[in-house]
């Protein structure tokens, strides 16, 4: 009983801050300790922020990764023989092994403590991106990975190991040809 009673106040919940947001409720609910309601985004706290436009047509790659491939090692090849200099990728799949990072400024420029995970896990979010470093493609990937019991490890990726698949796209906005 008491959880069909958690349901129908998150609910309850869920439908008037719905309606909040339509407009459907002039009022503001109150909400708990550690929540906030409608957060407005402040304006102008990125000062040094840059920004490029491209009008380039973006060239797609799906790639596929079978047991045993290194997928960090597989992109970074694979953006040199494309010649792609700035790309966005994404991925998912399943893995034996991974070894993440944490980059950590406190111990010196370019230092990581290692975030090891020697364990069957599932690759459930890779982003990153592929840009131009001291004249070679370089490609800057996080991932993170969720282990059989559910807990998840993050990080910025050194080397992630397929098992049995998985599957990458990489959105190539310039190429050398």
């Amino acid at each position: 009983m008491n959880s069909r009673m958690s349901l129908v106040r998150a609910l309850v919940f869920s439908v008037l801050s719905l309606l909040t947001t339509l407009g459907g409720v002039a009022h503001s609910q109150a909400v708990p300790d550690g929540y906030i309601q409608n957060p407005h985004v402040e304006s102008g706290l990125a000062p040094n922020m840059t920004v490029e436009e491209s009008d380039s047509v973006a060239r797609t790659y799906q790639i596929r990764f079978s047991p045993g491939d290194e997928i960090l090692s597989g992109l970074t090849d694979l953006a040199k023989a494309e010649g792609i200099m700035a790309a966005q990728v994404t991925g998912l799949g399943g893995l034996s092994s991974a070894l993440l990072a944490f980059g950590d400024p406190s111990m010196g420029e370019m230092v990581f403590k290692l975030i090891p995970i020697d364990a069957k896990s599932e690759l459930i979010s890779l982003v990153g991106t592929v840009s131009m470093r001291d004249a070679e493609p370089y490609v800057h990937l996080h991932a993170v990975v969720a282990l059989s019991d559910g807990s998840t490890r993050g990080g910025h990726v050194l080397a992630l190991n397929v098992a049995p698949i998985a599957e990458v796209t990489i959105l190539a906005t310039a190429t050398a040809d």
